[in-house]
């Protein structure tokens, strides 16, 4: 998870009720596509290669995956 995503998920969970976890959640959802989009600019800027942006991205996918089935649980 980002840093951020982390931080959502973890002030999410300290709430005992399903909805505000769940809305949590998609804030930490909008957080990991935050994160691929600055590494977008990373790999548009020279920074990193498109190899490592595509592992990343991958990630990312599979985590917003899990966030979001995660999230269909509480609801």
């Amino acid at each position: 998870m980002t840093p951020k995503s982390t931080v959502n998920f973890a002030e999410g969970s300290a709430d005992h009720s399903d909805a505000e976890f769940a809305r949590f959640l998609t804030i930490s959802i909008r957080s990991v596509y935050e994160t691929v989009a600055g590494f977008d600019l990373a790999v548009l800027y020279g920074y990193i290669d498109k190899e490592l942006f595509e592992m990343i991205e991958n990630k990312a996918h599979a985590l917003v995956k899990q966030l979001v089935s995660f999230r269909q649980k509480l609801k």
